[in-house]
């Protein structure tokens, strides 16, 4: 099955990145009204930072219509992103904004296209500054392998003091074994590289490595699920930093995680986080 271009090595970075929260505390609550609209309500706490929160709503109005996001911050930031699926044979057009926080407003129109061994994403950057950004990427199936490449072009439209340019370009390419994803994609104008590597070793145990070559960065991780209720989770990078969650299933709807990080070259130092969240529905 074909990946998208943003989806290229994203089984090894959700492994390593996802479920970690350091320094906060947080709890996520999720509700389903009668009707079909789901309510996401989200709120941390950031030691001096303070506290912050967002009301997440997703739903569809109509056949083939879907509001993805209808989203409120507490500072103010109201964002939206709604889609309108197979318009055509495997179109989906998506339409996304954002507005308030006294920050610059963000509008971007999309459309993705899959079929068979090929996908092409498309989108227009209504609200830069230099005038409307176009982006498009590509990738193609064949056999075992994935292959892809990306662009992103500035018209320079509205402003005087900007020419077109060719802000971005990378590629990426991907193979898949029986259990496991070999990636190597890239980033600011192919500059910098990322290695990554996902296996399914059983059907308890994941484990996955990066190694990000602009910053010379190994990351090894794992997850290890002991039984339906408890999963742990735990990641160590080249720097010394090693991390580990505690993923439990209290009951039906509710989930709590525990995260630890600790500097190994520093182990007597104060630099040492701790995380906690809790996810209701």
């Amino acid at each position: 099955m074909v990946t998208a271009f943003k989806d290229v090595g994203r089984s090894a970075n959700d492994l390593i990145n996802n479920d970690y929260l350091f320094q906060a505390q947080k709890i996520k609550i999720k509700t389903r009204t009668v009707n079909g609209v789901e309510f996401t309500t989200e709120g941390s706490l950031k030691g001096s930072k303070g506290a912050s929160g967002k009301l997440t709503a997703k739903f569809s109005p109509f056949q083939g219509i879907t509001m993805k996001k209808l989203c409120v911050t507490t500072d103010g930031r109201f964002q939206t992103e709604a889609s309108l699926d197979n318009a055509m044979e495997g179109v989906t057009f998506t339409v996304k904004a954002e507005e308030g926080a006294e920050q610059p407003p963000a509008g971007e129109l999309c459309v993705d296209y899959k079929a068979g061994a090929a996908t092409v994403n498309a989108s227009v950057d209504v609200c830069d500054t230099n005038g409307p950004t176009l982006y498009g990427a590509s990738t193609v199936a064949y056999d075992n392998f994935t292959v892809g490449g990306e662009v992103r072009y500035s018209t320079g439209f509205d402003s005087s003091d900007s020419a077109p340019s060719l802000v971005d370009y990378n590629g990426a390419i991907s193979y898949t074994g029986r259990d496991f994803v070999v990636a190597l994609a890239t980033k600011k104008k192919c500059s910098n590289a990322t290695v990554s590597v996902h296996q399914m070793y059983s059907k308890d145990t994941e484990f996955a490595t990066t190694y990000n070559h602009g910053s010379n960065l190994l990351t090894v991780g794992g997850t290890y699920k002991v039984d339906p209720t408890t999963k742990f989770t735990g990641r160590m990078n080249s720097k010394g930093i090693v991390s580990a969650n505690a993923i439990q299933t209290i009951s039906a709807g509710i989930k709590l995680i525990t995260s630890v990080e600790v500097d190994a070259k520093n182990f007597a130092g104060d630099s040492h986080k701790f995380g906690l969240q809790l996810i209701l529905g």
